[in-house]
């Protein structure tokens, strides 16, 4: 079986730096979390609404057309969607 819970071994390190994604602001934005460790509890959501915000920012960068664009409704990450769907 597995280790229990509490066990030290089975323990997450949260004060360790996620592993770099290579976007900037997913990085920055991920390594807010490690500030929870220091933080009172009463301050995570402050944290997870930061990090949520940041990385929300950057998959809608990413679903964009290129060029900036806004495309035109109905259009998805892939172009225009085909007729009749």
């Amino acid at each position: 079986m597995g280790q229990p819970p509490g066990d030290s071994a089975a323990a997450h390190d949260m004060g360790a730096a996620p592993a770099a994604v290579g976007d900037e602001r997913v990085d920055e934005a991920l390594s807010r979390l490690a500030d929870l460790e220091e933080l009172p509890v009463t301050e995570h959501p402050e944290v997870f609404t930061y990090v949520h915000q940041r990385l929300s920012e950057a998959l809608g960068d990413l679903s964009a057309p290129p060029g900036g664009g806004q495309g035109r409704p109905g259009d998805g990450p892939r172009g225009p969607r085909a007729p009749g769907r």
